[in-house]
């Protein structure tokens, strides 16, 4: 049940990443004017290669630390306790910004 679960919010997330590419691709386009298509095609590469350079950074960097650090600090003071690894395979974000990445690419290409 939990493959079906993430994999339903895999899909939702990149299907958000993708479609704020495409409204930044489009204002993109409105704002250099010219030839639409092509300035849309190029811009939804740009960002889907950006998402791409996103999910390079990988596991393990500061930010990612610091949320962590934030996150045990809030929940002690709330008074929620840390249940240590969760179960089951979990949803990160550079598998997110990957495929998002890719998928902007790939409708750059085909549109």
């Amino acid at each position: 049940m939990w493959a079906l679960r993430e994999l339903t919010r895999l899909l939702e997330k990149i299907a958000l990443a993708v479609l704020i590419a495409i409204v930044i691709a489009e204002l993109r386009t409105l704002v250099a004017g010219g030839d639409r298509v092509h300035t849309f095609q190029v811009s939804l590469i740009i960002v889907g290669a950006v998402l791409m350079m996103m999910a390079a950074v990988g596991p393990g960097t500061n930010y990612e630390r610091d949320l962590s650090v934030m996150g045990r600090y809030w929940g002690s003071r709330s008074g929620v306790k840390d249940t240590g690894e969760p179960r089951g395979p979990v949803l990160t974000a550079n598998a997110v910004l990957l495929l998002s990445g890719a998928v902007a690419i790939v409708l750059g290409f085909l549109v």
